[in-house]
């Protein structure tokens, strides 16, 4: 029996899995800036001079953000936004392991409490805490 939805390759997996956790983790942090501080998408939208279904669209993910608006995002919740890329360890000489581990195990981690979770090494980490 075949799946309705498309498979898609490790590249586009990859991708996906880090948007989607990019999107969690703004979705996270509103809810968390809107218990301290009242924070809402109105107030966001007014903060970056954009309407509020626009705001919307992006924290619910129909909308392909760039860099740029992650980072008015970030501004926006008042969250600094750290990207690391960890080397990853080589393979061992002659084993049939690549040098890159499959899509599965490549995990990212994004926090909004300032403090990374461990992850297997060459995991791409984006870390979002609050601004001291």
């Amino acid at each position: 029996m075949t799946s309705a939805s498309p498979r898609l390759d490790k590249r586009r997996r990859t991708y996906v899995r880090l948007v989607g956790e990019i999107h969690h983790a703004l979705n996270q942090a509103l809810g968390e800036e809107k218990e301290k501080r009242g924070l809402n998408m109105t107030k966001i939208a007014k903060a970056l001079g954009i309407g509020r279904s626009a705001v919307s669209r992006k924290f619910d993910g129909r909308h392909n953000m760039t860099l740029e608006t992650l980072a008015d995002l970030a501004f926006a919740l008042d969250r600094p936004v750290k990207v690391t890329l960890p080397e990853r360890i080589p393979a061992a000489a002659g084993s049939n392991q690549s040098p890159m581990p499959p899509a599965e195990s490549i995990r990212t981690s994004v926090t909004t409490t300032g403090t990374a979770r461990r992850r297997p090494s060459g995991a791409v980490k984006i870390v979002e805490g609050l601004s001291a």
